[in-house]
């Protein structure tokens, strides 16, 4: 009977005031994720060498392989994880959910455009990505907090984005007979540097959210 009670008392209690501060937050993640979307932030394109090898043509001399030349990274992922630390697996889903109802059938809120026909898009299947990868993220943290807990998850979810989504864009190159050389093209020199700060990011937002949840007094009872 003790052991019951104890069950009831740790069984959060979710008060309507509660249930609107998740409702606000998860808002607020999908607000977060619409203007990630359109914000680019100038880095320096980390496998520049890798380019120089591939395409040895493009560089006049030595020293510029290893100049600063800008790529411009679009802070997606990072938010994903931000949510998936801040409100678990679920709510972020819920977050990320709304946010690709709303680029499919109202607003175009995605990096191209917007609408159904979106679905055709190469890139959309990074996108369906995010959904799964809250779960990833949320369930490998397991509600520890350290460091290496946080990596282990933002490099798990990162992973499953850029697979998912590599494997998404062949089908529908496959279907709209698109050149496969422009797939891996964009795979090697766009895909893989931005996996790379994907990660880097995303464990700086998964940090940022793992001490925002101790102030914030709604995140208790997730």
């Amino acid at each position: 009977m003790e052991n019951v009670q104890n069950e009831v008392k740790k069984t959060p209690q979710y008060s309507p005031l509660r249930l609107v501060g998740i409702l606000t937050l998860i808002g607020f993640c999908t607000i977060l994720l619409i203007v990630a979307t359109f914000t680019r932030i100038k880095v320096f394109n980390c496998l520049q060498p890798l380019v120089a090898v591939m395409h040895p043509e493009i560089f006049a001399d030595f020293q510029s392989v290893f100049a600063f030349k800008a790529y411009y990274y679009i802070p997606q992922i990072p938010v994903i994880l931000f949510a998936s630390t801040m409100l678990g697996g679920a709510c972020s889903m819920l977050s990320v959910f709304f946010y690709i109802v709303l680029g499919l059938a109202i607003i175009p809120v995605f990096g191209l455009g917007g609408g159904f026909d979106y679905v055709l898009e190469p890139t959309f299947g990074y996108i369906l990505a995010f959904l799964p990868a809250c779960l990833v993220a949320a369930g490998l943290t397991d509600k520890n907090y350290s460091v290496k807990s946080l990596a282990k998850s933002a490099f798990a979810a990162v992973l499953l984005i850029h697979i998912a989504g590599f494997f998404y864009m062949l089908l529908v190159a496959f279907i709209k007979h698109e050149d496969f050389a422009y797939i891996m093209d964009w795979l090697t020199f766009e895909s893989f540097t931005r996996a790379i700060y994907d990660f880097i990011f995303g464990l700086l937002f998964m940090i940022i959210a793992k001490f925002a949840r101790k102030f914030i007094w709604i995140l208790t009872t997730i």
